[in-house]
């Protein structure tokens, strides 16, 4: 019983060692794609998207620190009351995470007028739809200062180097029982070859006697 509770730890332990390499490897790749599409001007292409909220416009209902999921749709049609991430250009370009209020419909096109939550005016521009990087369609909360680790250089370091940390010392524990176990074995059979070198001395002094 012990050695199949034991088989099933190690079973679970591994699976959960291939499905955090397999994340953090997933996260990597993620970064590099938007990266890339970004500074070429191709972020809309990104059908789900990341982002971190850094400012409190979206209080309560997204806080600063909070990561958000947003999803593109191909026709960037969306509805009054949800929640957008786009293109701010009066803003030089930056990423807003805001609320449609309104909806206009321009030569087959949609625009949006959108607003903070927690902002006293409507935004100043109308956002355009292929300026529109996706609704929102989850909030994970405070992530936002975890994805900002990963993207500095420290936190590239730590993604590479923890995974390959993990990997030697999950070897050397299991050199470690082999040679616990194999030093065991020698002691045993060391301790039966005692036994046995006792039980012929016994033998032979009783010969010796009689």
């Amino acid at each position: 019983m012990k050695k199949i509770i034991n088989r099933i730890l190690k079973i679970i332990s591994s699976a959960i060692f291939v499905v955090l390499i397999l994340l953090i490897a997933l996260i990597i790749f993620y970064i590099i794609r938007v990266n890339f599409l970004a500074s070429n001007d191709r972020l809309g292409e990104v059908k789900i998207n990341f982002y971190t909220i850094l400012t409190q416009s979206m209080y309560p209902t997204i806080k600063a620190g909070d990561v958000v999921i947003t999803y593109k749709d191909d026709n960037n049609q969306y509805n009054e009351g949800d929640v957008i991430t786009f293109v701010s250009k009066v803003n030089g370009g930056i990423t807003v995470t805001h609320r449609i209020t309104d909806i206009f419909v321009v030569n087959d096109g949609y625009s949006y007028q959108t607003k903070g939550d927690n902002n006293n005016a409507a935004d100043r521009e109308v956002i355009e739809g292929e300026n529109v990087l996706g609704k929102v369609i989850l909030k994970i909360p405070k992530a936002g200062y975890i994805q900002q680790f990963l993207v500095s250089k420290t936190g590239w370091i730590v993604a590479v180097l923890l995974p390959c940390l993990g990997i030697v010392i999950y070897d050397i524990m299991k050199l470690c029982r082999h040679t616990a176990r194999k030093g065991a074995s020698i002691l045993k059979k060391d301790q039966r070859t005692k036994d046995a070198k006792k039980k012929l001395k016994e033998v032979l002094d009783e010969d010796d006697e009689e």
